[in-house]
């Protein structure tokens, strides 16, 4: 499998601001800072962040996601809609927004790739950029929950504050 050149390294660093952006935006939409640190919090990220780290494959990345949103039944987590519980009339589920951001058509990391040199679809080196790109995003989207913590109550301090 071919490596990331360091063109396309360069081109990356100059996507982490849509990134970064993209990440805060997706928590806020998802309403993060109303979901309690137990239901949705940074192991949780970590955990998809672990997955991402250990696999070129953005299809197990969501995989991963869609897994979480299977395990949360009672929908106050990776599962639970925009705009509070359950139910038709609320937003998309957060894993689903997160999902669209990460591989989707329109997505984030989607329109970050489009301009980076050598990513036709489908090739080697997308796959490889892609996934730069999703651990990118996570890490953003990690960084900015700890910020809301702010409006959660504070730092969980069983979570590790060292990070």
């Amino acid at each position: 499998m071919p490596a990331i050149t360091l063109r396309q390294r360069q081109q990356i660093d100059l996507k982490k601001e849509l990134l970064v952006v993209e990440a805060e935006s997706l928590l806020e939409k998802g309403q993060v800072s109303q979901i309690d640190r137990k239901k949705f919090g940074h192991s949780q990220l970590r955990n998809v962040a672990a997955v991402a780290a250990e696999t070129e494959s953005p299809a197990v990345v969501a995989n991963f996601i869609r897994f979480q949103m299977g395990r949360d039944s009672k929908e106050e987590g990776w599962s639970r809609r925009a705009g509070g519980g359950g139910g038709a009339t609320q937003g998309e589920r957060l894993g689903t927004l997160f999902i669209h951001e990460l591989v989707g058509d329109g997505g984030a990391v989607t329109r970050a790739l489009q301009s980076i040199e050598g990513t036709n679809t489908g090739s080697p080196a997308e796959q490889l950029v892609r996934m730069e790109l999703i651990r990118h995003f996570l890490g953003f989207a990690s960084r900015y929950l700890r910020f809301l913590d702010l409006e959660r109550g504070g730092h969980n301090e069983e979570e590790g504050d060292a990070e």
